[in-house]
C-alpha cells in the first residue's frame, strides 16, 4: 500500500505536533528522529526533507511557543485596566509556564549549546518578545505616571531578570509546586520590585 503523499505544510504540522510530545515525555536529550519517524509514521527521508535535524525542529516549536505566549500576552494587556496589573498577569502567566514540560525539555537542551551556536541567534530573538512585550508595559507606566521615571532599557532589565531568575529557581526546586504556586511565587518577586519602582 501506498502512503499519500502529504502537502508540505501539513507534514510540517503533523511532525512538529508529534515532536512536541516527544519532547514532552523524553526531555531534549532522549528523544531521537526514529521516535519520531514511529510516532508520525514517516521516513526519517521525510522528517529530514522538512527539519534539517533535531535541533531545528527544537528551535521551530519554541519560535511556535514564543509566538503563542506574545498572543496570550497581549490578551493579558487588554483586559489589564492598568501597567502594574498587566506586570503582576504577566508574571502569574510566566510562573504557570514553569509547569509547562516543555519549559524542562529547553532547560535540557540549554545545556547542549556552546557560545558560538548558531541558535543561540533563535533563543536570543525569542526572549526579545519577551523583553518587547515587558518594555511596552513599563513605558506605557511610566508615560501614565505609574512607575519611576527611569531608563527603559534599565527597568526591562530588572523586570525580565526577576522572572527568570524566579523561573530558574523554581525550575530547580527538588518538590514540584502546583501552577498556582509557582504563579504565586513569580507575582510576589514583582510585588517585591514594585516598591523601587512604583511612583504610588
Amino acid at each position: 500500500m501506498t502512503r499519500r503523499r502529504l502537502p508540505a505544510e501539513e507534514a510540517k504540522a503533523i511532525i512538529l505536533k508529534h515532536a512536541k510530545l516527544l519532547f514532552i515525555e523524553k526531555g531534549y536529550d532522549r528523544a531521537t528522529m526514529d521516535d519520531l519517524c514511529t510516532l508520525t509514521q514517516m521516513s526519517k527521508g521525510n522528517l529530514y526533507h522538512h527539519f534539517k535535524n533535531k535541533e531545528v525542529l527544537f528551535l521551530q516549536l519554541l519560535s511556535q511557543y514564543s509566538a503563542e505566549s506574545s498572543q496570550k500576552w497581549l490578551q493579558l494587556a487588554e483586559r489589564s485596566t492598568s501597567p502594574s496589573e498587566q506586570l503582576l498577569e504577566m508574571a502569574d502567566s510566566f510562573g504557570r509556564e514553569c509547569e509547562n514540560p516543555l519549559i524542562q525539555a529547553l532547560e535540557e537542551y540549554g545545556r547542549t549549546l556552546s557560545s558560538d551556536s548558531g541558535a543561540l541567534v533563535t533563543l536570543r530573538e525569542i526572549v526579545e518578545v519577551v523583553y518587547r512585550a515587558i518594555r511596552e508595559v513599563l513605558q506605557q507606566g511610566v508615560q501614565q505616571g505609574v512607575f519611576i521615571n527611569e531608563d527603559f532599557e534599565t527597568l526591562s532589565f530588572s523586570v525580565i531578570s526577576t522572572l527568570t531568575g524566579a523561573t530558574q529557581l523554581c525550575l530547580a526546586k527538588p518538590e514540584k509546586l502546583s501552577g498556582d504556586e509557582y504563579a504565586s511565587l513569580h507575582v510576589n518577586a514583582i510585588k517585591l520590585l514594585f516598591k523601587g519602582i512604583l511612583l504610588h
